[in-house]
């Protein structure tokens, strides 16, 4: 079993809880059938793939697009 530490994820995405959930959503996906974005998956579980691919800057947070002020008046 690999270490983990979380200072290599956390460059990437920049606090625990949005690393939690990025992947968390990233390895439901990979469980539903979708392909590693890295070329050779060293490990098969679904969760560690997922952290492989967010050291690897493939996978980012999308956060949602602020309004401005102006549109709203």
């Amino acid at each position: 079993m690999r270490e983990l530490t979380t200072e290599r994820y956390l460059k990437k995405i920049g606090n625990v809880y949005s690393l939690v959930i990025l992947a968390a959503k990233r390895t439901v996906s990979l469980k539903r059938g979708d392909k590693s974005l890295l070329p050779d998956v060293k490990d098969e579980k679904p969760s560690m793939v997922a952290l492989d691919e967010i050291a690897a800057g493939k996978i980012t947070l999308a956060l949602p697009e602020e309004k401005d002020e102006e549109q709203e008046s």
